[in-house]
């Protein structure tokens, strides 16, 4: 379980950098909305991934 969050934060990160670059901003809120919700999967779970999440990208 950690791996699979561990990867798919990493892709919503991609995703959300991806939509900023492309002007995309429904896009990018779409993408952080998933970024929190496996955040707080993560944290319903007792698994602390901070250190995966870069922070910028959650402020839109």
């Amino acid at each position: 379980m950690i791996e699979e969050l561990r990867t798919q934060i990493m892709a919503a990160q991609e995703r959300i950098v991806a939509a900023v670059e492309a002007d995309e901003p429904n896009q990018a809120a779409r993408h952080r909305a998933r970024l929190e919700d496996l955040i707080e999967i993560a944290d319903r779970h007792d698994i602390d991934v901070s250190a995966w999440v870069d922070q910028n990208l959650l402020r839109g």
